[in-house]
């Protein structure tokens, strides 16, 4: 009985280390979607440069685009080009306005863009426009209007998400959110901005607001930033290989919340060729994705 005994324990210990070798050589999980967001590269590029950003984003390594939305028949012509270019849009950026004296909530074509989006792996995003930050008379305007894009977004199979912005109805994060769980509408969400924040509220901690929200985090664009400036270009704004923020930290939190979406790379107002620094924002990113 010995023996039998001492095989046994020798099969288990055999099949707990052959468990363990499986365990060590498990793939790393695999880094999110990471794309564009040409609002633009070196300032912005020209509508006629659409085909040529794409690919030169897919030819360094990138996704996916972000870019404003058209909301013309060339949206249309523009998804065939990032179609063609295997570089599909996961951002498109909009506006939306609170204040009824000053218009319509939104564009009268945007109904119909988003129809154009089914199929898509897009949110919309909507810098909310038409009253000072944080005013309240714009609540029952702003919910409605989100409610309305919300139900358009169901049917297209996409989302709406605010995008907390400086000098915006949703300025600050906190009260973005405090929108999104007024609008209650499963499609309504939030980003959370890098630049934004740290123009907005810098320094503080933005970990307990996104874990208690992440279920509506709908979007997220980093780069490389100063958490003190006050400037876009070379400060709050830069390629992923520059700025004091911890991006690296940021992207574990991410992680460990549960945040599985897109990043976006924020392009706006960085200076120089667009080869280079999306060359150089990709090479950080790859590093920080690739294993021990």
């Amino acid at each position: 009985m010995v023996g039998v005994q001492d095989k046994k324990r020798s099969s288990f210990g055999g099949l707990l280390f052959l468990l363990a070798c499986l365990c060590f050589h498990l793939p790393a999980a695999a880094a999110p979607p990471f794309y564009v967001f040409d609002v633009g590269t070196g300032g912005g590029m020209a509508l006629p440069s659409l085909a040529e950003e794409p690919r030169m984003a897919r030819e360094l390594g990138f996704d996916g685009e972000g870019t404003a939305l058209w909301l013309g028949d060339e949206l249309t012509t523009n998804l065939a080009v990032l179609r063609e270019a295997a570089m599909p849009p996961f951002l498109l950026l909009t506006t939306i306005n609170v204040n009824p004296a000053k218009g319509p909530p939104y564009d009268p074509r945007l109904p119909l863009a988003i129809q154009r989006l089914a199929g898509q792996p897009a949110t919309v995003c909507v810098m909310i426009n038409g009253l000072p930050p944080g005013d309240t008379n714009g609540l029952a305007a702003g919910i409605k209007a989100l409610r309305d894009l919300g139900d358009l977004a169901a049917k297209a199979g996409v989302r709406i998400s605010i995008y907390h912005h400086v000098q915006t109805w949703t300025e600050t994060l906190p009260f973005t959110t405090q929108v999104v769980r007024l609008a209650n509408h499963p499609q309504v969400g939030f980003n959370f901005n890098v630049c934004h924040w740290n123009r907005v509220q810098p320094g503080q901690d933005f970990r307990p607001l996104l874990r208690a929200n992440v279920s509506s985090l709908f979007g997220v664009t980093i780069c490389g930033s100063d958490t003190n400036a006050q400037k876009w270009s070379n400060g709050l704004i830069q390629p992923l290989d520059k700025g004091n923020f911890d991006n690296r930290g940021f992207l574990s939190f991410l992680d460990e919340i549960g945040y599985r979406g897109p990043i976006g790379l924020m392009c706006y107002a960085i200076p120089g060729d667009p080869r280079d620094h999306l060359t150089r924002s990709m090479n950080t990113w790859r590093h920080w994705h690739t294993p021990p």
